[in-house]
């Protein structure tokens, strides 16, 4: 191990080193100022990517650096090793997916905890991970917020100093709607949005999870926000569409849809990325998010049904909320209001390093 009061390199040979690094990251002056969730949170992210470098390749590095620039600091770590390679980059980096017998969370895991995420990796010639995560935030200057909106688009919403408010339809004769939106620590503004619009003879739910984090964040929700105010419908494979075709060249979104049809209660789903969504009453239902990106790596769409009933709930979430716990907690005070239910959820479950959201619909024909 090497080290200075802004960079670190630990070389990697045994899961001993790997402990040891995690450790010392907790009180390095690397993250000095960071408070004590983003200095765990870094340990984890060291301790994943020293993991998967002594589990697949036996030997290789791990640099942390510090980056400031005004009132902000930034922590970049470099994993490198000279390993096997993956052959499957896009498969490895599903949750659950491993080829060395775990869990297989450690690489989707990072990502989520960071603000940029690139892996390199080739069969026979190793593999480089390199993250940034901020640490210390300041406030968002209002200039800064001027030139964000310039990727907007004309008369969107200015983004707040505040969490925004999920945008909500008043409650109807067949339903009632809540929902609950908490930025990720150490920022004032939120990528997670909660929508809902009637239209089309029934009602139209959204939850948005923009990548990263912070102002950059918000700005890609407001201008999902926009999109789906404005060209909002029934039709739930042309409105991902468009989301996916308005984030193009940006860092991009997970994104899921439902389409609730009145009075019948038939419902149509549609997700996109690290978004979830399940049916809690009269039958068992998980909604099936595929795997990608909007505005770079989208998959093709695949449309899920189902049918609402009396009481039921219909819960719509982003992965600031852990997949389980979320619906079991929400089946557990389903009695409730759904204003308190979203609540809820987001006070026991929300990640601290994460945005998080959910929109609670209870149907009541």
């Amino acid at each position: 191990m090497s080290a200075g009061d802004d960079e670190i390199l630990f070389r990697l040979s045994a899961s001993v080193d790997v402990v040891a690094a995690a450790l010392q990251m907790t009180r390095h002056a690397v993250l000095r100022g960071a408070s004590a969730t983003e200095r765990s949170l870094v340990a984890t992210i060291v301790s994943e990517l020293g993991s998967n470098i002594v589990k697949y390749a036996r030997r290789g590095t791990l640099c942390v650096s510090r980056r400031e620039r005004d009132c902000d600091v930034d922590v970049e770590i470099l994993a490198e090793d000279d390993g096997p390679g993956i052959a499957d980059v896009e498969r490895a980096m599903r949750d659950h997916f491993s080829t060395g017998g775990t869990l297989g969370l450690g690489l989707p895991g990072v990502r989520r905890m960071v603000d940029r995420f690139e892996l390199t990796s080739a069969p026979g010639e190793g593999t480089k991970v390199f993250v940034r995560k901020r640490v210390v935030s300041a406030p968002a200057p209002e200039d800064a917020i001027a030139d964000l909106r310039s990727f907007l688009p004309k008369d969107a919403p200015r983004p707040s100093a505040s969490v925004r408010a999920p945008k909500l339809v008043a409650g109807g004769d067949h339903w009632e709607i809540g929902a609950r939106l908490r930025h990720c620590e150490g920022h004032a503004v939120s990528g997670d949005r909660a929508l809902s619009l009637h239209c089309g003879g029934g009602l139209l739910l959204g939850i948005v999870d923009a990548s990263g984090h912070g102002p950059t964040a918000d700005v890609l929700a407001s201008r999902l926000e926009e999109v789906f105010m404005h060209e909002g419908s029934g039709d739930l494979s042309r409105l991902m569409l468009r989301f996916d075709e308005t984030l193009r060249g940006t860092n991009g979104a997970a994104a899921a849809l439902a389409f609730v049809d009145e009075p019948g209660g038939a419902f149509r789903y549609l997700g996109v990325g690290n978004t979830r969504a399940a049916q809690i009453g009269s039958r068992s239902w998980r909604g099936i998010s595929r795997d990608g990106v909007l505005g770079g790596r989208a998959p093709r769409h695949a449309l899920q049904t189902g049918t609402l009933e009396g009481g039921d709930l219909l819960v719509l979430w982003t992965d600031g909320l852990p997949e389980a716990g979320c619906a079991s907690l929400a089946r557990a005070i389903s009695y409730r209001p759904v204003s308190e239910i979203a609540a809820t959820l987001i006070e026991q479950l929300a990640r601290p390093y994460d945005d998080a959201g959910c929109l609670v619909l209870r149907w009541l024909a």
